[in-house]
Order: structure tokens, then sequence, then C-alpha cells
């Protein structure tokens, strides 16, 4: 057995009764936490002893909605339209490529405090090898759509049976081959992707097959109002409808985004017990999820990993969205003092809350004895966290992914005194570069109007 004991420490264990410890101990024994409190009895001397002083000490963050679209940093920003941009340059990704995007997203999550992350990606399988590298836990999805992108770019919905096909064999084929794997860190879903880009019948397979194999589910849902429209004109329903009549609506389907979900959409999401995964959207009525008991997770979706960032994002756009909304909701949010959710809700929510919407509490999400030793450190001797009355406040509002100086995930360290232990980051962020330049320079070269809205945003 080896053991890691973290001493002197802010413990904020995002427990059910809310334990915080501002001297606390935390005792680590091989993948598990083994006790939590203001003093700890090692019933050994540890391996390791962190002295953690000025450090604040959480659960690692559950990422509950990622993809791996790092190519698009520098481009998307500046020109992307998600359907002549996005969804085309995703048909430039290939399988080997994942060879070098595998390790440099996995230094992104690590690096940020992400012990947990869900991710969908067309090549799911060379993720998974990453992760097994990596250290750290994954609930990994293979992206089954089959439109044709670049015709969906004009707005033409033509869906391919031959690309359905094989979308459908590399999401069983990862089951086979990854359920479990990685000591238990990686844990297999299903996902349709979207209403408008995967019909019926393979909503149906994915349902069986999650069933058969005890899997969970999770697809994107009421995300555009061209995914809306495309419902409506083929089943006459709106998305959350179709899905529900469907049969795969359920506790065990996690659905991203909602943004464009009607009352009665929310109130099937309700009655159905399935989680909704929160991630940029001003529009999204947060609050009034939470007041339903809809569980609700947060997810940096797309080519910016940081949750820190997308903490004070959603927090942001809450307040922004009661302004406009008025009323009550307006009225409450109007003052710091009873504005809401709380910054420490919504830390909550980027931990166990995560977790619960993923239904993996029993493992993950806080600091409690018994489940998984995914732990992060936030170092707070920085001009911007201290001093400070309140850390978790400041952590909430000022910290940075370089302020988490620690990582733990499984019992082992990912991050260690700032440094990546798993990864060789300079070779993982160059090899990244020069792939995604490759991707970028093809894309471009055959399409030529694409490029050149992105050349007249660039000043030199």
């Amino acid at each position: 057995m080896t053991s890691i004991l973290i001493k002197n420490a802010f413990v904020a264990t995002m427990d059910n009764e809310r334990h915080v410890y501002s001297q606390g101990e935390v005792l680590i024994e091989d993948d598990y936490i083994a006790e939590v409190g203001k003093k700890v009895k090692p019933p050994r001397s540890p391996e390791y002893i962190l002295d953690a002083s000025n450090k604040v000490v959480m659960p690692g963050f559950i990422n509950a909605h990622t993809h791996l679209q790092q190519y698009f940093r520098g481009v998307y920003e500046l020109m992307g339209d998600f359907f002549e941009t996005n969804l085309p340059l995703e048909g430039y990704r290939r399988e080997e490529q994942m060879d070098t995007l595998g390790a440099s997203s996995c230094a992104e999550l690590i690096y940020g405090g992400c012990t947990t992350s869900v991710l969908i990606y067309t090549y799911p399988d060379g993720w998974a090898k990453a992760v097994n590298q990596a250290g750290n836990r994954c609930l990994i999805a293979g992206d089954i759509e089959h439109v044709d992108l670049e015709k969906l770019k004009g707005g033409v919905f033509e869906y391919l049976p031959e690309k359905r096909d094989k979308a459908i064999r590399r999401a069983t084929d990862l089951y086979e081959n990854w359920h479990g794997k990685a000591e238990g860190r990686i844990t297999i879903m299903m996902c349709p992707k979207a209403p408008d880009m995967a019909e019926p019948e393979v909503y149906q397979k994915c349902k069986d097959f999650a069933d058969k194999h005890n899997l969970r589910m999770t697809t994107h849902l009421s995300q555009s109002m061209r995914e809306y429209r495309q419902v409506m004109k083929l089943y006459g329903k709106t998305p959350p409808q179709h899905l529900y009549d469907l049969g795969v609506m359920d506790e065990k389907l996690s659905g991203a985004h909602l943004t464009y979900a009607t009352e009665k959409d929310i109130e099937l999401v309700q009655k159905t017990g399935m989680a909704i995964l929160h991630c940029h959207a001003v529009e999204n009525p947060l609050n009034n999820w939470i007041d339903r008991g809809i569980p609700v997770g947060f997810g940096t979706d797309d080519y910016f990993h940081n949750m820190n960032d997308l903490l004070r994002e959603i927090h942001q756009g809450q307040m922004t969205r009661s302004r406009l909304v008025g009323g009550a909701e307006g009225m409450i949010n109007d003052s710091r003092r009873t504005a809401r959710p709380t910054f420490y809700e919504l830390l909550e929510r980027a931990t166990i809350g995560g977790a619960k919407a993923l239904k993996i509490e029993e493992h993950v999400g806080s600091i409690e004895p018994g489940k998984k030793a995914d732990i992060i450190t936030i170092n707070m001797l920085n001009p911007y966290l201290t001093p400070t009355r309140e850390p978790l406040t400041s952590i909430f509002l000022y910290a940075n992914p370089g302020d988490i100086d620690n990582v733990i995930c499984d019992g082992k360290w990912l991050k260690k005194d700032g440094d990546m232990q798993t990864i060789d980051l300079n070779k993982a962020l160059t090899s990244a570069q020069k792939t995604c330049d490759s991707i970028i320079t093809k894309f471009f070269e055959e399409h030529p109007a694409q490029q050149k809205i992105w050349q007249d945003k660039i000043p030199y």
C-alpha cells in the first residue's frame, strides 16, 4: 500500500453536509480517501507528506461535457459559424491524429484540475489510449452522427447509412475494448449526437445497447434553432418530446445545452430524471432547473477546457439573464446579498453536482472516506488570491489553472508542484501544434472563402 498525507490545509470537502476544515488533513491510501478531518490518524508512516499550508484542498473538477476541438483555436473564435465552419472542419479530423492530440488534450484537462471528464469524440479509441497513459478519469462516448457535413453547411440534411453504421461500430467496439480499463478509470457511454444529426433508429440502437450493458447515454439536445426546426419538420415535435416518445429519455440519459427547450420540454426532463449538462449559454434558466430538482452538471464543451473560467462565465450569464428577464428573478439577482446561485453553489456544481448528474457520486465528486482519491490543491500564495477572508470566494472569482499546483487522480500524482508528471508537456504541445496546423491548412485550401474571412480578421 502507498499513502499520502495532506496536512495544514484548508479543506473544502463538497460533501452533503458541506464540511469545511480551515486547518484540516486528508489521508489517502492507495487509490482511496481513507480519512478526512481536523486531524487524521495514519495507521503507519505515510510514504509522502504534503504540507498544504496556504493551499486549498478540493475534489477534482467533474467536467461533464467536452469535445476534442483544440484545432479550432485561433480560427473559430475569429470567424466561426457552427454550420459553415465548425461542422465541416470536423470532417478533416483523422483517427491517427489522436496520437498527438490525445496527450495535449489530457494535459489541458489535468492542468486545469479536471480529474473526471466526459469526452465525446468521433475517434474515441485513440482518446482512450491517451487517458490510459495520462492517468485521468474519463467517461468516453463515440460521437454517432450520419449527416453529410458539407451539405449541412448549406442547410441540407442528408443522412448517410454507411457513415451511420461505421459510427455505431466504433461506439460499440469502444465498449468491448475499453470499458472498465485503465484500472477502472475509463467508463464507456453511448452518444447519438443530436436528434437532427441521428435518426430515430440510432437512438433506439444506442438505448438497447446501453440497457444491455448497463451504460449511460448522453446527447446534445435543443442546442440550436436549426436542430429545433429540423426535428419539427421531420417529426412534428420538439427535440425533447421526440426523445421522450422514442423512450430514450430517462434517468440514465444526460442532455447537453437545452438552450431551446420549451417549458413543457423541461417538465419532461424533470419527470423522467434526465440530467442537464450546462455549458456556456447565457439564455439557459439555470436557477429554474435547480429549483425543479433537475440534476445539472457543468461542461466546458469544445476548444477551451478551463473550469475556472467556465464557472465565472456561468455566473455572469445568470446575472445578465436575470437583468433581462426582470421580475422576481431580476429582483433577487439585483443584489449580491441575494444573488443565486452563490459562488459556493457553483463550485458544488463543478464537483459533487457533476458527479450526481452523471450518477457517479458514490465514487467521486467530494472528499469523503471510501471515495476515489481525486483531489486538487490551489496555491493561495498569489497576490490575486491572498489576502482574503474567504478562500473559496477568491478561488471562484480570481483563480486560474496555473494556481492549481497539485492534481491527484486515483491516488496518483498527475501534476505535482505545478509540473505534469505523466505527460511530457513540451513534446505534447509542440506535436499537437503541428497536427492542428496541418488540419487547418488543408481545410483552408479546400475552403478558400473561409480562409479569406479568417485572413480579413487578422491585422498582420
